[in-house]
């Protein structure tokens, strides 16, 4: 936050160098239930940060090598909130549910593609446009199926992986307004804040985790 306030971008960028390993390392050190997709998307996210300062000055690289692991990482977290879920119980309980988020998400991948489109360096069908159209469906996902996740669980561990996903994907969001339409400071502003509180969200959940798995071992 400090680094956007004072427009010092090298003090954002060498934080979240810092921020996102300590996140990894928290859920591998503090927890012994861990899950291997959860644990993949929080190495992932450090490694983008890491690869944005290695490849510095060269942004067709560092774009290319950043999208195609954002993408892998976002994947790994879709599976990590599917792989538990009963289908048919899914499709029986929650098919309203659903189908409007089918709905919603839908308008919203339609909007984001108008704005991509914006841009009008970005040739329609190209490998730069298919990149933020798979950007964006992951994400949506990610909100979508954290929401599913949640009321299909219903505990506190559930509820704080929804609302950090929404911090992350309305941050997400907001970074394709700032890059592909204006690249105002409020926008900037908005896109930190919300990736910041999302990111505390994990902190807390991995916490939780933490003080679950004490609980278990003490009780053993």
């Amino acid at each position: 936050m400090a680094g956007r306030i004072f427009d010092a971008p090298t003090l954002s960028d060498y934080s979240w160098i810092l921020v996102f390993p300590l996140f990894a390392y928290l859920y591998y050190s503090q927890t012994k239930q861990t899950n291997h997709y959860f644990g993949f998307f929080l190495i992932g996210f450090s490694l983008v940060e890491i690869l944005k300062i290695v490849f510095y000055g060269n942004d067709t690289m560092a774009y290319y090598v950043a999208n195609y692991l954002v993408i892998a990482t976002y994947t790994s977290l879709i599976i990590f909130l599917v792989k538990d879920f009963n289908i048919k119980l899914l499709l029986k309980e929650f098919k309203l549910h659903i189908i409007v988020l089918l709905v919603f998400n839908a308008y919203i991948i339609y909007v984001l593609n108008q704005m991509i489109m914006q841009d009008a360096k970005l040739a329609v069908y190209s490998l730069d446009f298919i990149i933020e159209v798979t950007y964006n469906v992951l994400i949506l996902l990610v909100l979508s199926l954290s929401l599913i996740h949640y009321l299909y669980h219903e505990t506190k561990q559930g509820l704080l992986l929804f609302l950090a996903s929404v911090c992350i994907v309305f941050s997400e969001m907001v970074q394709v307004a700032y890059l592909f339409i204006s690249s105002a400071y409020l926008l900037q502003m908005v896109y930190t804040a919300l990736i910041g509180v999302g990111f505390y969200f994990l902190y807390v959940y991995i916490k939780i985790k933490y003080k679950s798995t004490q609980k278990k071992t003490e009780i053993a």
